[in-house]
């Protein structure tokens, strides 16, 4: 999976940015938009063979299903019922535009397996592959729809999100973003990809970057809702009768005083020589019900943000409103706002808060 992750991830990604920077020294990219479109690229590659349209479609699809999500929450009338519907009629078109095209591949796939040799291997395949093991009976087609949506939705936000608040931090972070670069330009100087196993025994530091980012910003935007089972629980001296609803709120958690000490700073340093610390990161939820895309989200995030890194130099254009020497109310740097999607936490306006110069490194 690692080749194919990075041929339509990072390395796609630097292609598009060498071709801008071939005519000039510099160039302004809106980061957040582009981060998004290496999401896509892999997972779609992963999932789906290259058939799933472009790019900015299946963005346009993810942001306006996360929308309709959100509305539903809020006012599901307007989800299902006319007149009620007219407030949400293009994302409801958007809806069934992402739906048809998933439809579309599935059965392409299933017309493909007829003549075919070998069965593909990707998340589609093992979808249509998956069986209940006790009644062995497979997914529905609305069930396949459901996961697929699910998969690309989560897979595309959360990846996005968590590069975009990292390059975001280590703007407002002067002496992290240093000490990354360093750190990359010292222990990986070859012209060659950096991989994810090499990145993981070499950059302590830039892991350590990415998960201060998913500790202080956590892309996840859901509750994680959980059912108490029969009997009942107790926890931390509270009993909780069966059938209760409760859930976990990750912000709170990622911020908790006791476990983080001064939980609003950005310090890539509290996970140095602590590894231990980075399970109580809780962005991907822990144990059992731990999110099952953790692992695939850090192969690409670490090998994404250090080949840049190493490649690229970063700097905030005149125009950006938020900088190292703009504080909040707590003295540290202040930080671009943000706006909970359904399933991610990303900038409310990227459009002028994810700008950023490049230029390639020495």
């Amino acid at each position: 999976m690692e080749p194919l992750i990075h041929d339509n991830g990072i390395k796609r990604l630097m292609r598009r940015w060498d071709r801008l920077l071939a005519n000039s020294q510099r160039v302004v990219i809106q980061y957040e938009s582009e981060f998004a479109h290496l999401a896509i690229d892999i997972i779609v590659a992963l999932g789906y063979g290259q058939s799933l349209n472009t790019h900015s479609q299946v963005a346009r699809w993810v942001h306006d299903y996360n929308t309709l999500s959100m509305v539903n929450l809020i006012l599901p009338l307007a989800c299902t019922h006319w007149p009620f519907t007219l407030l949400t009629t293009n994302l409801l078109q958007s809806k069934s535009e992402f739906i048809a095209s998933l439809a579309t591949a599935t059965a392409a796939r299933r017309e493909h397996l007829k003549s075919a040799n070998e069965r593909p291997t990707d998340i589609l395949q093992a979808l249509l592959d998956s069986q209940d093991p006790q009644s062995k009976a497979k997914l529905t087609e609305t069930q396949l729809i459901a996961e697929n949506i699910a998969i690309i939705v989560a897979s595309t936000d959360i990846v996005a999100q968590t590069l975009t608040w990292t390059l975001a931090y280590l703007m407002l972070y002067p002496e992290a973003y240093a000490k990354a670069t360093r750190e990359v330009r010292r222990e990986c100087p070859h012209s060659n990809t950096i991989h994810y196993a090499e990145a993981k025994v070499k950059l302590p530091y830039i892991e350590a970057c990415i998960y201060e980012s998913m500790r202080i910003r956590a892309a996840t935007g859901v509750f994680l809702p959980r059912v108490v089972p029969k009997g009942g629980a107790t926890f931390q001296g509270h009993f909780l009768p069966e059938g209760t609803e409760l859930g976990v709120n990750v912000a709170g958690a990622n911020h908790h005083r006791e476990t983080w000490g001064n939980p609003r700073r950005f310090m890539p340093e509290r996970f140095i020589n602590n590894g231990n610390l980075m399970q109580s990161v809780f962005t991907f939820s822990l144990g059992a019900r731990m999110c099952p895309g953790k692992n695939l989200a850090l192969v690409e995030l670490l090998p994404t943000m250090a080949n840049l890194l190493r490649n690229y130099e970063f700097t905030l254009p005149p125009s950006a409103l938020f900088t190292p020497d703009i504080l909040d109310e707590h003295g540290n740097p202040a930080v671009m706002p943000r706006s909970h999607r359904f399933t991610s936490v990303g900038p409310t306006y990227p459009d002028r808060d994810c700008n950023i110069i490049v230029s390639k490194a020495a």
